[in-house]
């Protein structure tokens, strides 16, 4: 593999899918009884061969061409139309939509893992898909049969596309604060407002796009629980164009093939739309589709880091500089690929253990997402507490880390990685959005610790501690359970830092709980990756065991076979994430203890 040549991880990929959550079992429920262990296997290949061979090529064109507002229209990159087309064609947008509505039926964990596949090869790409699919969702769950009828399958095709419409200029994390209006004309709605930075706003993947905004009726009761929600299309049912402009095309730091748009919605009176389900229910809805978002953004956290590594290990592995540290100061040494060098080797095993600790708590999420829907009936509310608990931290903890992981990428290239020459870092640049858009990660935060904590009186930390004695109820090899020791200690740490961070809340008002809310999802973040890379290190363990116990030496084995090499890394990653990575929760922990006000009581004022 060349150093920009961009490859998907299929063995972590089917490993974690098929050895770690065992996918297969899925296929025992009636809703997907038509799938086997096979085709799932052949899904995630052929979403690699797609990412792989039609996406990626066209990423770094992307980020160069941009996008362009041309007589009010935006034009998007050479090869951005034709993926998509094939994108839909090929049923990567709706892949878990109910095939009675153009979808493919398949489970959340499969589309999770396809997705992780996709995504990695061009962000900017792929979140047209995130927010087609999204609203497909939401209309699939709270639409009428003829709205069903009407837009499910031709977006889950890709013959049309969907947005979500939220953030004014006045009202950005603040939802409650918007002023769009809907005023009621016989069955439909004339809209009137506007909408900033909306994704995929506009474009010419498809002749039409399905906008889902969030406007406000005359008489609705102030705040959230006055908004309503609608779907206006960019052409009407008639084949007449809506009125709906595109004013301004946002030029960003990254993502440059995505078109972020700035809307008016009724400039001349004539901006028509229908209500989904009912009135001022319209962020009960949105949570859906923003939940789900929130996933995928999780999940473009996950591809920066797995870009990342991928991207500086095959350049590690080409560049020759330096002598390796063995030499020690022997001029006459050859000189040593970088890979060699401990701290670059440092680096890498800081990006690869993100990588794969954020999949295996992503995928951690599909997976409850399925059992919750199609589980047996005494587990469901279990992994739907899981599922309410991890999505704040899988958006927030993802995309902070995921970006971390980009920047480390260019750092193990060194002058080269800060060019252009390379994909590293436009991979950063197009990563950092991840922790802004779809509720900033203070947002996340917050919700978790001010509104997750709190539901069901405290149920969902009671899943997650009924999660996290795992190990305690199966058998564990004995060459892991040293990690597993010392994983629980931190475990046990975060359960403490809650009761902190409530004590706090209730010495000090709520000015210091909401204050370390992001210290605390940082926390549960490390605790929750370390947990499901040690999952993953128990079933690789047995596997290399297995295979040693066959083998003429370990040092013959993995110097053989590429299998035993896998699980011997895995192991170590395992490893490294525990002691290397995971000490920073003590910190975490320790700053929610102290519970320092010093910032907000601070009188921070401009230079003068």
């Amino acid at each position: 593999m060349s150093s920009t040549e961009f490859k998907v991880d299929r063995r972590d990929i089917q490993f974690i899918l098929n050895e770690v959550f065992e996918v297969g079992k899925l296929c025992e429920f009636p809703a997907f009884s038509e799938f086997d262990p096979d085709t799932f296997h052949l899904i995630i290949e052929e979403a690699a061969n797609f990412a792989e061979k039609v996406i990626a090529p066209i990423n770094e064109i992307g980020d160069s061409e941009g996008c362009v507002l041309k007589d009010g229209k935006v034009i998007t990159p050479k090869g951005f139309k034709e993926a998509w087309r094939q994108m839909g064609e090929n049923g990567w947008i709706g892949l878990s939509v109910s095939p009675e509505l153009g979808g493919q039926g398949a489970p959340d964990l499969i589309a999770v893992a396809a997705t992780d596949a996709l995504v990695s090869s061009n962000q900017a790409f792929l979140i047209t898909r995130f927010l087609t699919s999204g609203a497909v969702n939401l209309i699939q769950t709270f639409g009428s049969e003829e709205q069903k009828a009407l837009y499910c399958e031709k977006m889950a095709t890709g013959e049309w596309a969907g947005t979500m419409c939220l953030t004014e200029p006045g009202a950005g994390t603040a939802v409650g604060d918007i002023v769009t209006t809907a005023t009621k004309e016989g069955d439909r709605y004339l809209i009137k407002g506007t909408k900033m930075f909306i994704t995929s706003g506009d474009h010419d993947f498809t002749d039409n796009i399905i906008h889902m905004v969030l406007a406000r009726l005359p008489d609705a009761p102030p705040g959230p629980k006055g908004i309503s929600l609608f779907i206006i299309p960019k052409i009407r049912h008639d084949g007449t164009p809506n009125d709906i402009t595109v004013v301004n095309l946002e030029h960003k730091m990254g993502i440059h093939g995505s078109p972020t748009c700035l809307l008016s919605f009724g400039e001349n009176n004539q901006c028509y739309g229908e209500l989904l389900q009912a009135e001022n229910q319209g962020m009960a809805q949105m949570f859906q589709m923003m939940n789900e978002s929130r996933l995928q953004i999780g999940l473009q956290g996950l591809a920066a880091s797995a870009a990342a590594y991928e991207f500086a290990l095959s350049y590690a592995n080409e560049r020759v500089q330096g002598i390796a540290v063995q030499h020690g100061k022997d001029q006459s040494a050859s000189r040593s690929l970088i890979v060699e060098h401990p701290d670059v080797r440092r680096m890498l095993m800081n990006i690869k253990a993100t990588a794969e600790g954020l999949r295996g708590f992503m995928y951690a999420c599909g997976h409850a997402t399925d059992m919750s829907q199609h589980g047996p009936e005494e587990t469901r509310n279990h992994y739907q507490n899981l599922l309410d608990l991890y999505i704040p931290i899988a958006k927030a903890f993802g995309t902070d880390e995921g970006f971390q992981a980009a920047c480390t990428g260019v750092q193990v290239l060194g002058g080269v990685g800060y060019t252009r020459d390379f994909p590293l870092e436009q991979n950063a640049r197009d990563a950092k959005i991840g922790s802004i858009y779809e509720g900033s990660n203070g947002v996340q935060a917050l919700d978790l610790v001010g509104r997750k904590f709190n539901m069901k009186n405290g149920e969902l930390l009671q899943s997650l501690q009924e999660e996290l004695k795992y190990f305690g109820q199966v058998t564990i090899p004995q060459e892991i359970q040293g990690l597993i020791g010392e994983w629980n200690s931190y475990r046990d740490l975060m359960f403490e830092a809650v009761d902190n961070l409530r004590h706090l809340s209730k010495s000090e008002g709520s000015q210091g709980y909401v204050l370390y809310a992001t210290n605390m999802l940082a926390l549960m973040g490390d605790v929750l990756c370390a947990f499901y890379l040690l999952k993953q290190a128990a079933v690789a363990q047995n596997k290399f065991e297995a295979m040693a116990s066959e083998a003429a030496s370990r040092e013959s084995l993995l110097e053989e076979s590429t299998d035993a090499r896998f699980y011997w890394n895995k192991i170590r990653t395992a490893e490294h994430y525990v002691l290397v990575l995971l000490p920073r929760a003590l910190s975490n922990a320790r700053v929610i203890k102290n519970g320092s006000l010093a910032s907000l009581q601070a009188k921070l004022e401009l230079a003068v």
